[in-house]
C-alpha cells in the first residue's frame, strides 16, 4: 500500500478536509495545528503533507512548503498532481531549474488530465515560456471548451504574444458563456483602443446595471467601462467611473499607505552613508540590467527597446533578488520573530557577495545565454543600494515620470495584487512623494551609479536616449532597438498591448483631461514642495 496500514481512514480524511476549510475561512492558526496533527500522527498519509504544504504556500513560507511536498512525493512519487505542487513550491521558492526538471518529467507523460494541463501552462507562464504555456492551454481548452479558467488562461497566453484578434476571440466566447465574467470584459477591453464605431460602453453599462455582481466584479466593469469612455473622449464620465471603482477596491481593502513610506524612511535610514562607506565585495558578474520605476512609468516600453539589442535577453519582472534577500536575512535573525523595522536594519548585515551569487544563480537557466538579461520589476528600487552592493557591475535603469502622469497612470490601472495605494488620491500622494524621497536617497548615497530616463524625452527622441543608454549599459548601437515594436517576445505586463506599437507621445500630459478632479493629488504633491509643470 503507498499510504502505509492506515486505520479509521474516514477519520484521517475529515481531518485533511478540515485543513482545507479551516483555510477558506482564513483560520490559518487552527489550519497549522492541523497540519502538525496530522503530519505528526499520521506520517505515512501522503494527502496530509499535501495539505500541509497547500497551508504553507498560503501563509507565504514557501520553504517549509517545499519541505511538506517532498514527504508526500516520497510517499507517491509518480502522483502527477503532487508532481505538479512540488513543482509551485519550487517555483515559489524561486528554484526554475528545479521546477522545469519536474515539468520535463511530465512532459512524457501520456493521458494529463485538462486540469493538469492547465496547471503546467501557468508554471510556464511564471517562468515567461508563453509558447509551451499556450500550448497546455490549448489542450486543455480542447477537451473542456466551455472551461471559463481554460480560455481565460489561454486568452491571457494570446495577449501576452501580440495575438489580439485570437485573445479577443477568445474573451468573446468567455462572455458568450458568463456576461458577467468581469475579467474577461477588463481584458477584452484592454486589447485595443476602443473607437465610436465599435466599443462595449452599452454592454458594460448594461451589465452594471443589472445588479447580481460582486463587489470585485463590480470594480472590474467600472474599470473597463472608465478606460473605454477615455478612448472616446468621455473624460468626465470616465473618471466618474473610475472613482467608482477604485473607492470600492480600497474600501476592501485593510491598507494603510504609512506602513509603506515607514518601510521607505527605514531604508533611509539604515542604507545611509555610513553602510555604503564601508568596504564590501560583491558578486563580481556583469549580466543583469535592472529596470526600476514606479508602474505604469514607462519601464516596459524601455525594457523591450533594451531587450530588442542581439546581446540582451529580456527576462521579464524576476522577484528572485527580493527573495534571496529575505532568504539570508532570515538566516542572519535565526529564526527570530521581529517587525519590518528590525528585519531591514538586519538586512544591512548580510553576507552581500553570497547574496549576488544566490541571485545570479536562481536565474538560471533562463539566463546565462547572452552576455545581459533585463530585470524589470519596477519595485525593485527598494533595493536598488543593496543590489549595487551585491552586484557593484550591475546596471541599474531608472525610468521617471512627470508625476501628475505617473500618479494618474497608476491611479487607473487596476491591478491584480501589488500596488495597494494606487487606489486613493491620498495614498497616491503620499507614497510618491516618499518614492521620490527613496530615489533622491540612491542617487546621493551611490552617485552616478543609477542612469535616469525620463519617459517624456525617451518618447520625444527615442532614438537620442536609446543612444545615452545603450552606452551606460556598454553596448553598441543596434538599429533593432528602434524596432522593438517588432519584437515577437511575450510581454507580461498591462503594457503588453501597446508595446507592438511604435512610440507614441499621445500618454504625455493626460492627467490635464483631469485637473478638476486630480486637484486634490496635485495640492498634496505641491504642499509637499514637489513642482508640477
Amino acid at each position: 500500500m503507498i499510504y502505509g496500514d492506515m486505520r479509521n481512514t474516514n477519520g484521517n480524511k475529515a481531518l485533511v478536509d478540515s485543513i482545507y476549510r479551516m483555510m477558506e475561512k482564513r483560520d490559518f492558526q487552527g489550519a497549522g495545528k492541523a497540519c502538525e496533527k496530522v503530519t505528526t500522527q499520521f506520517p505515512h498519509l501522503a494527502e496530509g503533507w499535501v495539505a500541509a504544504a497547500e497551508f504553507f504556500l498560503r501563509v507565504a513560507n514557501p520553504q517549509r512548503a517545499l519541505e511538506m511536498a517532498r514527504q508526500a512525493i516520497g510517499l507517491a512519487p509518480d502522483n502527477v498532481n503532487w508532481m505538479l505542487l512540488h513543482a509551485r513550491c519550487l517555483m515559489e521558492q524561486g528554484n526554475t531549474a528545479d521546477m522545469l526538471a519536474v515539468l520535463s518529467k511530465l512532459a512524457d507523460r501520456p493521458a494529463l488530465t485538462p486540469h493538469q494541463h492547465n496547471e503546467i501552462g501557468m508554471l510556464q507562464a511564471r517562468i515567461d515560456d508563453h509558447a509551451g504555456a499556450q500550448e497546455n492551454y490549448l489542450q486543455a481548452v480542447a477537451a473542456r471548451p466551455e472551461e471559463i479558467e481554460f480560455l481565460f488562461n489561454l486568452a491571457t497566453s494570446q495577449r501576452f504574444r501580440g495575438e489580439i484578434i485570437p485573445a479577443e476571440n477568445t474573451l468573446n466566447k468567455i462572455l458568450s458563456i458568463d456576461p458577467k465574467d468581469h475579467e474577461a470584459a477588463a481584458m477584452r477591453t484592454s486589447l485595443k483602443k476602443q473607437s465610436i464605431e465599435k466599443n462595449h460602453v452599452a454592454s458594460l453599462k448594461n451589465t452594471l446595471d443589472q445588479g447580481g455582481l460582486s463587489t470585485t466584479g463590480q470594480v472590474s466593469f467600472c474599470y473597463a467601462l472608465a478606460k473605454e469612455l477615455e478612448d472616446l473622449g468621455s473624460y468626465r464620465e470616465s473618471f466618474t467611473y473610475l472613482k467608482r471603482g477604485a473607492d470600492l477596491r480600497r474600501a476592501g481593502m485593510r491598507y494603510n499607505v504609512s506602513t509603506d513610506v515607514a518601510i521607505i524612511d527605514r531604508i533611509i535610514e539604515v542604507f545611509n552613508r555610513d553602510f555604503f562607506s564601508k568596504e564590501r565585495n560583491g558578486f563580481d558578474n556583469r549580466e543583469p540590467l535592472f529596470v526600476i520605476g514606479l508602474p505604469r512609468s514607462g519601464t516596459t516600453l524601455l525594457e523591450r527597446i533594451l531587450g530588442s539589442h542581439s546581446c540582451v535577453y529580456a527576462a521579464g519582472e524576476l522577484g528572485h533578488f527580493g527573495i534571496e534577500l529575505t532568504k539570508l536575512t532570515r538566516l542572519k535573525m535565526a529564526g527570530k520573530q521581529t517587525g519590518r523595522a528590525q528585519f531591514i536594519a538586519a538586512s544591512a548585515e548580510i553576507d552581500y557577495q553570497l547574496l549576488g551569487r544566490n541571485y545570479i544563480q536562481c536565474t538560471r537557466p533562463l539566463t546565462g545565454k547572452t552576455p545581459h538579461f533585463i530585470d524589470k520589476l519596477p519595485f525593485n528600487y527598494l533595493y536598488a543600494g543593496l543590489i549595487h552592493q551585491a552586484l557593484p557591475h550591475a546596471k541599474i535603469i531608472n525610468v521617471r515620470r512627470q508625476p501628475m502622469d505617473s500618479c494618474y497612470a497608476m491611479y487607473k490601472q487596476l491591478f491584480r495584487d501589488a500596488y495597494p495605494f494606487s487606489y486613493d488620491l491620498e495614498d497616491l500622494a503620499a507614497y510618491y512623494l516618499a518614492f521620490d524621497r527613496l530615489m533622491a536617497h540612491w542617487n546621493a548615497v551611490i552617485p552616478g551609479v543609477i542612469h535616469t530616463v525620463h519617459y517624456e524625452e525617451l518618447v520625444r527622441d527615442t532614438e537620442a536616449e536609446a543612444r545615452r543608454l545603450l552606452r551606460f549599459c556598454g553596448l553598441n548601437w543596434e538599429d533593432r532597438c528602434l524596432e522593438f515594436h517588432k519584437n515577437t517576445t511575450a510581454s507580461t505586463t498591462a503594457s503588453a498591448t501597446q508595446v507592438r506599437q511604435k512610440v507614441y507621445t499621445s500618454s504625455v500630459g493626460r492627467w490635464r483631461s483631469y485637473e478638476e478632479e486630480l486637484k486634490p493629488l496635485r495640492r498634496a504633491l505641491e504642499d509637499s514642495g514637489l513642482y508640477i509643470s
